[in-house]
């Protein structure tokens, strides 16, 4: 259903809900509430499905549940949150009326994490600029909560929410130097360090660096006419680097020219030639440079079940260990649950760590090894989509 037919059928206080950046092109469920997948909207709430027994959600904060929680935890949290001597039982309430302001004016989005139905910690987006298509990620976790993943998954669904709902390009995240264990979630996840803010945070009359943590969303594009300057520098630095292969490009590094390997890959959306499969190349680009290539396999024979696997993926050699990588499988990801893929079959050489902790990262499952004729030994990963996305 077309969005302007959506809101007709609203009423004008559902209307007045929203401001005007917070129009996702939801489907309706009913009346008051807008769902997606995972994403599911009312107006003033919002409940995030991060997993089977995580939830990220403003909708059921019990404020003296909140209140137990950080005070249960205030000699941990204490260390690394300046508030933490501030909060009351009763500045809770004017923090709740603050933070629902902001999320009617579009500007912050704070919610409670739930992990087994109970309240263990908060996450926020902050500084949502439109303009600039930027956010801030802040968090924090109950200590007797961690190490089990939480604020990792809860993180990485905000950031992809950020980039596909709100349409943001950059989400950033700052950590004081000495919380490695904060660090560590952007670490993970890909993010990279792009400043150091010297003495930026006051706690308690002890100064603290803050690292600043960046990930920039790449955009996943078909290949076009007016990409061919793009892609041949990008192909061009593989051959600079030594590269004469191009995992995920169709063949780039073997076309004599722009134009004929754009036909190519072109004619393998809808046709399979002799001895491969239907496949669709994507070129990520981060602004205008391309990053990497992504390619996506429709179906597969006897080569692609043994070595090729669904998806393949090369980023530029400038640009490695940025966490684009990941950002691209995720998206490719996506898009095979959308054609129907329920398990996608990803490969990588043994000695490729990157890929390697790429594919982990999305819950790969090492299924064997397989020697080559050449005596490279290949990787067979597995990832299940039937309960994701």
């Amino acid at each position: 259903m077309p969005l302007k037919k959506v809101r007709h059928f609203l009423s004008n206080e559902q209307k007045n809900c929203w401001s005007k950046p917070q129009w996702f092109s939801f489907l309706i469920e009913n009346y008051t509430i807008f769902k997606v997948d995972n994403y599911i909207r009312k107006c003033d709430k919002m409940i995030l499905n991060v997993r089977e027994n995580l939830v990220m959600s403003n909708e059921k904060i019990d404020e003296n549940e909140r209140y137990a929680i950080i005070y249960e935890n205030r000699i941990y949290l204490r260390q690394w949150m300046s508030w933490v001597d501030d909060t009351t039982s009763e500045s809770i309430e004017n923090v709740r009326k603050r933070w629902e302001e902001q999320y009617k004016n579009g500007t912050d989005i704070a919610l409670g994490i739930y992990f087994d139905e109970k309240y263990v910690g908060n996450i926020g987006l902050h500084g949502i600029n439109h303009d600039k298509k930027s956010a801030e990620i802040g968090y924090w976790l109950a200590e007797n909560q961690q190490g089990k993943g939480i604020m990792t998954d809860c993180v990485r669904f905000f950031a992809n929410y950020a980039f596909d709902e709100l349409n943001l390009n950059v989400v950033d995240i700052h950590c004081a130097a000495a919380n490695a264990k904060s660090r560590a979630i952007p670490e993970r996840l890909g993010f990279r360090q792009v400043d150091v803010l010297k003495n930026a945070e006051n706690l308690y009359g002890i100064l603290h660096d803050l690292i600043v943590y960046r990930l920039e969303k790449v955009r996943l594009l078909f290949p076009k006419t007016e990409h061919k300057q793009a892609v041949w520098e990008y192909r061009q630095e593989h051959f600079d680097y030594g590269e004469e292969h191009i995992h995920g490009s169709g063949g780039m590094t073997k076309s004599a020219d722009y134009e004929s390997w754009l036909e190519k890959v072109t004619n393998a959306y809808n046709f399979a030639s002799d001895g491969w499969v239907k496949a669709s190349t994507y070129l990520g680009f981060i602004g205008e440079k391309v990053v990497g290539t992504i390619q996506i396999r429709h179906e597969m024979n006897d080569f692609m079940i043994n070595f090729g696997g669904h998806i393949g993926y090369g980023v530029r050699p400038s640009e490695r260990r940025k966490g684009y990588a990941s950002q691209m499988l995720e998206q490719a990801l996506k898009i095979c649950r959308k054609m129907g893929i329920e398990k996608v079959l990803i490969t990588c050489d043994k000695d490729n760590f990157g890929s390697k902790n790429t594919i982990l990262k999305q819950n790969g499952v090492l299924e064997n090894e397989i020697t080559e004729e050449n005596g490279n030994i290949l990787l067979r990963y597995w990832i299940d989509l039937r309960n994701r996305f």
